[in-house]
């Protein structure tokens, strides 16, 4: 089928491509840690990207673009350091967000290959993932995964934020910041967990003459996974390299490459009866259970990423930040997933619990390019400043794919391995491509000893089109913006109203009912304290999210009458008593309910795989004297009820787990990391999609880590 590129397809395609040598943000600096929650101080620091190092208020550039103070931004906002990246030593992000208000992570239980996020109830992993402020979109499973160890920073902005973005999730984006190259970096660690498998990571870096600075960043995993026959290796090399030009700009080169081949865990996608519910044939299926076939099951993944980030402070004192990337990213995947019992039942059918198996493959190559082009400064006019921001960002997605899948069966006792399946001729062999270029303006007006008023808009161009037997073309221009006041007192205290609207323009044809983005908007109401001098911290947030032209249906009869409601309250908080001891604490409350469906006895339903609360409590203690480097924390995770069914007719009980890390500074720079994780042991469903797709989260996990620091 032969397509002839509209004028719009290919300005959006050029600018794509002549904008990928832009720039961004500043130099790292260095910071010691200071216990795991570390000592909260107010921010003293001048770098938005750089180490968080226990700053309470930290700078920040995720929901501003614009370097400012987390209580500048006027929607919720966490900022994650390495102390809390590293803290349970987490191999992937997902793991680092678990006491994280707002965010639902391991949604579908302990998926070691794919990062599961929700937030404020909205599928958040597809189009609301950024890596330094510029959109890391995944489809299907054309993704690109990022390892934790990598990052100096996880941002994690709640609520709808396409007025700076352009087409995202309305729950929520999460800006994953690089580690970057800038000062004497020395680390090197040696880590074992009890499936068995070991870890190797380093990081080290230092300055050159010049004001040049390099830093390379690895992690190398390989043994047993938790689950039955489940093992592989898989490593990630990041390294980085800044100079700065003559006429004083700033420049930064990052790559990511990374490397898996591995098998498939066995935890997830299976049946309400045998893993909520006790079956009265075998009981419950054992949640290390693998129904794939050893010989056969395969997960290969080859990516790489390169990224320039140019930085140049004007005369004028504005400053012209961006970021450009290039991407590509293979994965190639073979394995069995249970789909119910015998015929495809909910149920058992016979004693032995026989299962109906999918074989599934899939081959799939993903291209990418994006660039963030941004201009910023500060203007003051009389009593009032202004903080301006113009810019410019164009994405460029393409996904080729395969997918084939066949059908065999195996059974919950006395299981056997299905073998090698016949699969059938590909159900999908297609190219879509997918383009989005935004223009967006800011102004932040600081005026009246302490007001704040925040006003975005955005405008952008989507292009979607997708070649083979199914192909389609379609053209999306949406506007965005976002309102905001705030007012800053002298006690550190922070009130603010914002309403956002959001789209996220969908890759489905017309031809299925499938026409526009999905649209909406949020009222946010909240508080953020930071009292200076105080050892606490407080954070609240209110909000109402509407979301309109949700797809409904079932494939391939879609439409877009759906519409979903999301109401919450989020609370974050930490104290440190001045004693060695300090807590940190958050609660989520959501409602999320369908108020328009194309089937009418879905509204007033809750969606499934969205918990009604989430709360989370973490104390550490750090002791002085003769126990003087031995820090010991604990942290405790409670997932209220969800809803396994569309009709609300079967439900996911509650789940309460504890966890419990410990590290101790020893010989001057060497720790020692010890984290369990779920220390119960606890067999506990994280989820269920519908009565066919429920998944068990991660039992106990048990890691001990070495490290040097010189």
């Amino acid at each position: 089928m032969t397509r002839t590129a509209s004028p719009a397809r290919t300005r959006t395609f050029l600018l794509s491509g002549l904008m990928l040598l832009t720039a961004s943000p500043m130099a790292l600096a260095q910071a010691a840690q200071d216990g795991f929650l570390g000592t909260i101080v107010l921010n003293t620091q001048e770098d938005a990207t750089g180490p968080v190092a226990g700053e309470a208020n930290p700078l920040t550039v995720t929901g501003s673009k614009f370097p400012m103070q987390l209580t500048e931004v006027p929607q919720s906002l966490t900022v994650l350091g390495t102390e809390e990246i590293d803290v349970f030593n987490a191999d992937r992000v997902s793991e680092t967000l678990r006491y994280v208000p707002g965010v639902t992570s391991d949604v579908f239980g302990n998926d070691d290959d794919y990062d599961w996020l929700r937030i404020r109830g909205f599928q958040a992993d597809q189009t609301g993932v950024y890596l330094d402020n510029a959109q890391n979109l995944s489809f299907a499973f054309g993704s690109f995964f990022i390892d934790p160890y990598t990052l100096e920073r996880i941002e994690v902005l709640r609520g709808p934020s396409s007025a700076l973005y352009g087409g995202s999730n309305p729950g929520g984006i999460i800006n994953y910041v690089s580690k970057r190259p800038g000062g004497r970096v020395r680390e090197l660690a040696f880590g074992i967990d009890d499936a068995p498998a070991g870890t190797v990571k380093f990081d080290y870096g230092d300055d050159l003459s010049n004001g040049a600075a390099y830093r390379f960043t690895g992690r190398l995993v390989g043994g047993d996974k938790y689950d039955e026959f489940n093992d592989g290796i898989r490593g990630t090399f990041a390294p980085g390299y800044t100079f700065t030009l003559d006429s004083g700009t700033e420049v930064t080169l990052l790559a990511n490459l990374h490397a898996a081949e591995e098998k498939h865990n066995g935890s997830t996608f299976l049946p309400y009866s045998g893993t909520v519910e006790e079956t009265a044939q075998f009981g419950r299926i054992d949640d290390d259970a693998n129904f794939s076939d050893p010989d056969w099951d395969s997960y290969k993944r080859r990516q790489a990423s390169v990224t320039g980030i140019v930085e140049h402070e004007f005369a004028n004192g504005f400053t012209l930040t961006g970021v450009g990337r290039l991407g590509v990213a293979s994965v190639e995947e073979s394995y069995y997933y249970p789909f119910g019992y015998a015929g495809f039942a909910q149920t058992p059918q016979d004693e032995a619990g026989t299962l109906s198996l999918i074989a599934f493959q899939h081959d799939t190559l993903v291209r990418t390019a994006q660039t963030d082009l941004r201009y910023y400064g500060t203007v003051d006019t009389g009593g009032v400043q202004h903080d301006l921001l113009v810019g410019l960002d164009a994405r460029f997605y393409e996904i080729d794919e395969t997918q084939a899948s066949g059908s065999g069966t195996t059974t919950v006792v006395d299981s056997f391995d299905p073998g090698t399946p016949t699969l059938g001729a590909p159900y999908q062999d297609a190219t879509t491509r997918q383009r989005q270029i935004g223009l967006y303006a800011q102004d932040q007006i600081r005026f009246g000893g302490g007001f704040i008023a925040t006003g975005n808009l955005r405008h952008d161009w989507v292009d979607t089109e997708q070649d083979g037997g199914a192909g389609f073309s379609r053209e999306d221009s949406e506007t965005s913006w976002r309102v905001a006041l705030a007012y800053e007192t002298q006690t550190g205290l922070t009130p603010y109203l914002s309403y956002a609207s959001f789209f996220n323009p969908l890759i489905a044809s017309p031809a299925s009912g499938v026409t526009e983005p999905e649209t909406g908007d949020q009222i946010e109401f909240g508080v953020k304290w930071l009292p200076e001098g105080r050892d606490f911290t407080l954070a609240a947030a209110a909000f109402t999210i509407d979301r309109e032209n949700t797809v409904t249906g079932v494939f391939p009869d879609f439409d877009q009458l759906g519409e979903v409601e999301s109401n919450g309250l989020e609370l974050e908080g930490t104290y440190d008593f001045g004693n060695g001891l300090a807590i940190a604490g958050t609660a989520t409350y959501l409602d999320v309910e369908i108020t328009e469906d194309s089937d009418e006895a879905l509204v007033g339903m809750t969606p499934t795989l969205i918990p009604d609360t989430e709360i989370t409590l973490r104390a550490d203690y750090t002791f002085e004297g003769e126990l003087d480097g031995l820090t010991l924390g604990a942290g405790l995770r409670h997932r209220g009820e969800s809803y396994a069914t569309d009709d609300n007719t079967l439900e996911v009980p509650s789940n309460t787990l504890v966890d419990l890390y410990a590290g101790y500074s020893f010989a001057g720079d060497w720790i020692a990391d010890l984290a369990v994780t779920n220390l119960g042991d606890e067999r506990h469903v994280t989820g269920c999609q519908d009565a066919y797709t429920c998944s068990y989260g991660a039992g106990r996990e048990v890691s001990f880590q070495v490290s040097r620091t010189w």
